[in-house]
């Protein structure tokens, strides 16, 4: 698929469907993101979470800060912005930028070990686009789930393939290179379907699981996103490579798509009532 071919096929969200994103520019949508849906899916995900004003929110992975502007500004809830990649102060300076260093405190530290909160302190946990990198990892939940309040929320949102590879298809991927290597990236050995996350957050003991499904825009976001780099320059060699990466086994299973899972914390005395 050359990148006129990409232009005419692939498509961008409706931003009728976004109206929490009216006077967002592109640019904003996807600056400071680091993976496709930008705050296509930040929105998604924050719907779930149903956030009122006041509330604190731990944005886990935070990236370059986008998703803790977008919360601070869009809900004004309090934030706590942790990432491991990017500096507290980097992360200071984005919020000085946008007027919410005074709602938005970041952190830059290794949340796959033991946090420096108090227990049952935020109201919410957003996970946006970096759960597969780490939430799979033995004892990340335990260490994670006692900083949430009771009937606290979680919501995890990222890429996702709608159903698990097997072995035989990942072997049948076709080479895209002269050195020969495949449309296979070593980061989809970790993208997981919705039901796979479902079940690991259930088996906490911890969580009551509403919600846990494949987006209506979830492949549109790749879409997007190679769209987007093409309008940013990107080059035409990666466009190709990545929409070759999207659109393989489109036709039939699996496929490359998005997620939201969102859950509460149970109470010792009380079932949970939907949420989402």
């Amino acid at each position: 698929m050359n990148v006129e071919q990409i232009k005419k096929t692939f498509r961008s969200p409706s931003a009728a469907e976004y109206p929490e994103l009216r006077g967002y520019s592109r640019a904003d949508v996807y600056k400071g993101n680091m993976g496709p849906g930008g705050l296509y899916l930040a929105t998604q995900m924050a719907r779930s979470l149903r956030l009122a004003k006041g509330q604190r929110v731990l944005d886990l992975g935070c990236g370059r800060g986008a998703t803790s502007v977008f919360l601070a500004k869009q809900y004004g809830v309090s934030v706590v912005a942790v990432d491991l990649w990017t500096s507290a102060t980097k992360l200071y300076q984005r919020f000085q930028q946008h007027g919410t260093e005074d709602r938005i405190f970041p952190l830059n530290l290794d949340f796959t070990t033991k946090l420096p909160f108090a227990y049952d302190y935020f109201d919410a946990v957003f996970c946006m686009d970096s759960v597969h990198l780490y939430g799979g990892a033995p004892g990340f939940w335990g260490n994670l789930l006692p900083h949430l309040k009771k009937r606290g929320r979680l919501c995890i949102g990222g890429p996702c393939f709608n159903s698990e590879f097997s072995f035989e298809a990942i072997q049948e991927s076709p080479a895209v290179h002269d050195d020969g290597s495949n449309l296979w990236s070593k980061e989809f050995s970790r993208y997981h379907p919705p039901q796979w996350w479902a079940d690991l957050i259930q088996q906490t003991g911890q969580m009551a699981v509403q919600k846990s499904q494949e987006l209506a825009d979830g492949i549109i976001y790749w879409e997007d996103d190679v769209l987007h780099n093409i309008e940013q320059g990107g080059r035409a060699e990666d466009a190709q490579r990545d929409a070759d990466q999207i659109t393989w086994r489109r036709e039939g299973m699996p496929y490359l798509t998005h997620f939201v899972l969102c859950a509460q914390k149970k109470t010792r005395q009380s079932a949970m009532a939907p949420l989402c």
